[in-house]
């Protein structure tokens, strides 16, 4: 036997459509309000079609023309979406891994992690682990020396230049060549700070 389907009043739609304009993930709506993602996509559907004051008038079948543009609203929200994160994570996207997932962390309440990851060239699985806490070893040892590199850039007063942390480096015993230390000087936007 068919379950009744369940109604919902016009405002209530209205209000969680708009919700989801507003930069909230779509499944923190389904989960808060008990709905599901079909759903949801099929209301927001319905608003983008016949606005406002014509929605949630039953009027569900699309002509070709229709589709087309609904199509197109759709992919011109995601494209600025993805602007906004762009120009949002502009100082981000020349830094490391740990600005990056440090960066997406934050905005994950406003955008979800896999667009984020995305647009910032991140792998989501690696996120996800780094996220969890898992460290690899690997990624302590770049930590570790990128704290150092800092300690002796500052202590230098800002004068050494990659060649020159690189052999104190060296001298302190770490194996590590110079195009590393400057890659990583980079990630971490020290520059030699040069008076005339």
């Amino acid at each position: 036997m068919k379950a009744n389907k369940r109604e919902y009043h016009r405002d209530f739609k209205l209000k969680i459509v708009k919700l989801s304009f507003e930069k909230r993930k779509i499944e923190d709506l389904v989960h808060e309000y008990g709905i599901t993602n079909r759903t949801l996509l099929h209301w927001k559907k319905n608003y983008i079609i016949n606005g406002e004051e014509n929605f949630s008038l039953g009027k569900t079948k699309l002509t070709d023309q229709e589709k087309k543009i609904y199509d197109l609203e759709i992919k011109i929200k995601k494209l600025d979406n993805e602007f906004e994160i762009i120009k949002e994570a502009e100082d981000v996207l020349h830094k490391g891994l740990l600005f990056k997932y440090k960066y997406i962390l934050e905005k994950e309440q406003n955008y979800s992690s896999y667009l984020l990851c995305k647009i910032l060239g991140v792998h989501l699985g690696n996120y996800k682990k780094w996220k969890s806490g898992y460290v690899s070893e690997r990624q302590k040892w770049k930590m570790m020396i990128k704290e150092e590199i800092a300690s002796i850039f500052l202590l230098s007063k800002k004068r050494y230049g990659y060649k020159r942390i690189t052999a104190e480096l060296q001298r302190s015993g770490h194996q590590i060549s110079s195009t590393t230390v400057r890659l990583y000087m980079r990630e971490l936007n020290l520059s030699v700070s040069v008076k005339k």
